[in-house]
């Protein structure tokens, strides 16, 4: 007996949201890391983000690039998946 073509197409589809949602759940956490991060800056002067890669530039600069990644990606699935449509 052959599967059919539906049930696999809902498991791939099952599994595309899965790594979708857990994507958006990373970004948000490295936004919100970020923040802080900020936040301590902005109120103390010390930059966490240089002391965490000890003042490794080229990482100090890759972790940066990541959170402009990060929105981007909030930003695609905010235009993409419209989670605020069923709220009206």
């Amino acid at each position: 007996m052959r599967p059919s073509w539906n049930y696999l197409d809902k498991k791939k589809r099952g599994a595309h949201t899965a790594v979708m949602k857990i994507t958006t759940v990373i970004c948000c956490a490295l936004l919100i890391l970020y923040g802080l991060f900020a936040a301590v800056f902005a109120l103390t002067g010390l930059d966490l983000l240089l002391l965490v890669t000890a003042g490794f530039m080229p990482v100090y600069r890759a972790l940066l690039s990541l959170a402009g990644v990060a929105a981007l990606w909030l930003l695609f699935w905010l235009i993409a998946f419209r989670p605020t449509k069923f709220l009206s």
